[in-house]
């Protein structure tokens, strides 16, 4: 495994298939879905469990794996691999198990404080020198935001937005 891509929701990862489908061969990056794949799971954290409920009053539970692997399959999309669950227990796991794992493209849209932290935690030093961290929510929702301000607190990254929006912000691993 080479260089995957990141943690995605639905819309996101059938997003970033179909930019490698257009930029590069499908078999030269494996491309890495961690998501609930519906309801999101409960929140410790008071405020985080506000925004999910909202959230999903609003937006609904998210698409299934099952609809997602439809829509890939549809689309003819190959080289990916889709990880169900609580993004704080499936990427620790997934990163024990897989030690080869290097990270060109981390793209992070979860929304909420822990999934975030963890993100970071443990996905952080997997990403190679020069590639990319995306995050969705960063100065637009409260949890996430802090988890990337804390994380960054006293390395030497700067968060940085496009000219022409104000999401998504990146930083380029040095």
């Amino acid at each position: 495994m080479r260089n995957p891509g990141g943690v995605f929701k639905g819309a996101s990862f059938i997003r970033f298939c179909t930019f490698r489908e257009v930029l590069e061969s499908p078999y030269s990056r494996k491309i890495i879905g961690f998501d609930a794949f519906g309801k999101f799971p409960q929140q410790e954290n008071v405020e985080d469990q506000s925004f999910v409920e909202k959230f999903e009053v609003t937006a609904g539970q998210g698409i299934s794996i099952h609809e997602l692997e439809e829509v890939l399959a549809h689309k003819k999309f190959q080289n990916y691999e889709l990880i169900q669950g609580d993004i704080t227990q499936t990427i620790p796991d997934y990163v024990a198990n897989h030690p080869e794992l290097k990270i060109s493209l981390l793209h992070i849209d979860v929304d909420v404080y822990q999934p975030s932290v963890t993100i970071l935690n443990h996905l952080f030093d997997r990403v190679v020198s020069g590639g990319l961290l995306v995050f969705d929510d960063f100065a637009t929702v409260s949890g996430e935001t802090k988890a990337i301000d804390e994380f960054f607190v006293g390395k030497d990254s700067i968060i940085e937005k496009l000219s022409i929006s104000h999401i998504p912000s990146y930083v380029r691993k040095k």
